[in-house]
């Protein structure tokens, strides 16, 4: 069994801010997280005649808004942006079974107790964000174990999902990549992404000895990680590329968002020289 939901080949928009990716946009966020299809979703352009010929608002403004309503120089324009399948009309038939037996699937088995078996692919701090006032803090919530294939109950699940575990579990454990490993966990769908939340009755299968995270190292990670403002799939797969989730106080109201941030302090991901290097690394281990 695959994950439908983070597939980027079924759903395309022209909405300016999916320029980033291509335009192309995750079944999630389609189909659970704006629910834009099949009718499509309205965007709202503001913008404000003053500020387009370099002129200040006469009310103080730094931003166009809301707050700008019943202005003579606000406009409003709603926009309606329509999701396009690129699929052809046989694979989309085949993509929405697929998506119904996952949702079926997880239907049957989230929150339930299941056991699981299967190798780390990679393992990744995790941190959260907190802002409010214009400061943020960025604190250590434990660890995630990114695993490509693996066996959760009886079905085989050849895609990726993911386990948060604590502090004093990684300290404990000392999981690394390359272990498999036998748990029992409590799994749920975290914005498209297959997750078990806190996993217990740990049984290691193997230790690949391959070096890892502690919270020392974490800890300093953290204070040189830069975040990236686009989410490039390269730095997301990368080891050393972090998802934040960052919750950001506005008017006693929560907002959420999820930010990438590099580990290693890389400013600027074309400029990565994180992969050449560990693939010459690589290159040196195996010719000795």
């Amino acid at each position: 069994m695959k994950n439908p939901y983070k597939r980027t080949d079924v759903f395309a928009c022209n909405y300016q801010g999916h320029a980033a990716f291509n335009h192309r946009v995750s079944v999630y966020h389609v189909m659970r997280q704006k629910k834009c299809y099949p009718h499509g979703c309205l965007m709202f352009k503001w913008s404000c005649a003053l500020k387009n010929k370099g002129k200040r608002c006469y009310r103080g403004l730094n931003y166009v808004g809301r707050l700008c309503e019943g202005c003579t120089h606000y406009t409003d324009e709603k926009i309606h942006y329509q999701p396009k399948i690129i699929l052809s009309g046989a694979a989309f038939e085949e993509f929405q079974n697929e998506l119904d037996d996952f949702d079926e699937w997880v239907n049957e088995n989230e929150n339930r107790d299941l056991e699981i078996l299967c190798e780390i692919s990679s393992i990744k701090p995790y941190f959260k964000k907190t802002m409010s006032g214009g400061k943020g803090q960025l604190r250590l919530d434990g660890y995630l174990l990114v695993m490509r294939h693996g066996y959760i109950g009886i079905t085989e699940f050849d895609d990726y999902f993911y386990a948060n575990i604590s502090p004093n579990q990684q300290d404990r454990f000392r999981f690394a990549a390359g272990d498999t490993f036998e748990a029992t966990g409590r799994m749920n769908l975290n914005r498209g992404r297959l997750l078990f939340n806190k996993v217990w009755s740990v049984t290691f299968e193997h230790r690949s000895s391959t070096p890892t995270w502690n919270n020392s190292k974490a800890l300093v990670a953290r204070a040189s990680a830069t975040e990236f403002y686009v989410q490039q799939e390269a730095c997301i797969r990368c080891a050393h590329g972090a998802l934040v989730d960052t919750v950001t106080y506005i008017d006693g109201q929560k907002q959420f968002k999820r930010s990438l941030y590099c580990l290693k302090g890389i400013k600027n991901p074309e400029l990565c020289y994180i992969s050449a290097t560990e693939k010459i690394d690589l290159c040196a281990k195996q010719n000795n």
